[in-house]
């Protein structure tokens, strides 16, 4: 018989409910509020809580790694299935016809590449401690008290 320790279904829990907010494309603080307003516009803050997406500039350089990552598997897995499925044809060929049902889901992976990212890097810094001047800039004026002392 197995033991589990005390927080092993809490911790479960809490990755399930960061999995389902990065599949619904929600903000990895809150997990509530929408990355996206549109298409490819994001919202920046985050509607709900405000928390800030792009933390300085050139943020989402990241996310064109996680992009060619992503678009790597989804290449490649339609390249086997087309070479299966049309084993006659020559590679040029197949790889072209691959590479059609990719442009589909061109949209979806510059999407999930920037969610990925967010939650990535916040995962390595969750805070604002560590916030670089372009995003303090963009959380606006400190409080009136702040400012006094």
């Amino acid at each position: 018989m197995t033991t589990r320790a005390p927080d092993e279904g809490g911790k479960l829990r809490r990755l399930m409910a960061t999995l389902l907010a990065m599949l619904g494309q929600r903000c990895p603080r809150c997990h509530q509020g929408r990355i996206f307003r549109a298409r490819f516009t994001m919202n920046d803050p985050c509607p709900v809580c405000g928390l800030i997406f792009q933390r300085e500039e050139g943020y989402f350089l990241g996310a064109m790694y996680v992009s060619y990552g992503l678009s790597s598997l989804i290449l490649i897995a339609f390249y086997f299935v087309a070479r299966l499925l049309l084993p006659d044809w020559n590679g040029a060929v197949v790889t072209l016809v691959a590479f059609v049902p990719y442009l589909f889901l061109v949209p979806a992976v510059f999407r999930y590449s920037r969610v990925v990212w967010i939650y990535f890097e916040r995962a390595g810094s969750p805070s604002d401690v560590s916030a670089t001047v372009y995003e303090k800039s963009r959380l606006g004026p400190p409080p009136a008290a702040a400012r006094r002392r």
